[in-house]
């Protein structure tokens, strides 16, 4: 959606979870892997998640590909904050527009946009070689209105449509600590996802305005992950999960390389 203060409350929760999470105080056991004050790289995220649009009847799909620069800040007592920002390339599938002049079926190729995320990483309890964490996470995206030619009309006509979209995720994160250099860890996290499409249609004289919503759309999710330090400087972080679903299951991955300096 367009609206400046929507853009301006996704950046300013991104930075509360931030400071709530990440900066929280906890007594903790150092990380696995050595915490450094400063680490940055590039990461790779896709996400799917199922929904029901508000005044829809049927699910339809959200598919997302995420781009990102990302930074890592060691806060001591194995507290990381991440901060990424980047390109979202978001695809919506079987979405449509009844309460337009004419009504529409998106069928195009994924909207670009820009997308924050921060996320959080705060140990709690070690014991033997396991460690248990609270990690948080927020990311949002608003994208780049387009603009699309409605033709086999005798006027002129056209669409043009505008996204954003925004998921909170938060659960405790079980890491095993005995390999030393690649520590996978198990996560179980509950996620929040809103979401917006707006629909702009002009046939000549006709001018229609229609806008999708998803608000608060709840769902648990379970991953799989490792961080792997591949030498002194050098780390990959890799994390592949489920989002169920009645009826089905999305997914999530993700994949970055980090120098640390």
């Amino acid at each position: 959606m367009r609206e400046p203060r929507g853009r301006i409350r996704c950046v300013l929760t991104s930075l509360a979870l931030c400071a709530a999470i990440g900066l929280a105080p906890v007594r903790a056991a150092a990380a696995g892997l050595k915490i450094t004050p400063l680490a940055a790289g590039l990461t790779y995220e896709n996400l799917s998640r199922t929904v029901v649009w508000k005044g829809d009847a049927d699910s339809a799909k959200i598919l997302a590909n995420l781009i990102s620069a990302r930074a890592d800040l060691g806060f001591g007592k194995g507290i990381v904050v991440s901060l990424s920002a980047g390109l979202a390339l978001t695809d919506f599938k079987r979405l449509s527009f009844a309460s337009l002049p004419v009504s529409l079926q998106y069928d195009a190729p994924p909207l670009a946009g820009f997308s924050l995320g921060v996320e959080a990483l705060a140990p709690l309890l070690k014991f033997s070689d396991f460690e248990i964490s609270g990690t948080g996470r927020f990311v949002c995206s608003f994208g780049m209105s387009k603009t699309w030619p409605i033709e086999g009309f005798v006027v002129e006509g056209k669409a043009a449509g505008s996204t954003s979209w925004a998921e909170a995720a938060l659960g405790p994160r079980l890491s095993y600590l005995f390999f030393g250099r690649v520590v996978p860890y198990v996560e179980v996290c509950a996620r929040w996802l809103a979401a917006g499409f707006e629909m702009t249609e002009t046939l000549g004289d006709l001018v229609g305005n229609e806008t999708k919503r998803v608000r608060g759309d709840f769902s648990f999710s379970a991953a799989l992950g490792a961080d792997v330090a591949v030498s002194d400087r050098i780390a990959v972080k890799a994390r592949v999960g489920i989002v169920p679903f009645a009826g089905g299951t999305d997914s999530l991955l993700s994949v970055g390389i980090l120098y640390k300096f």
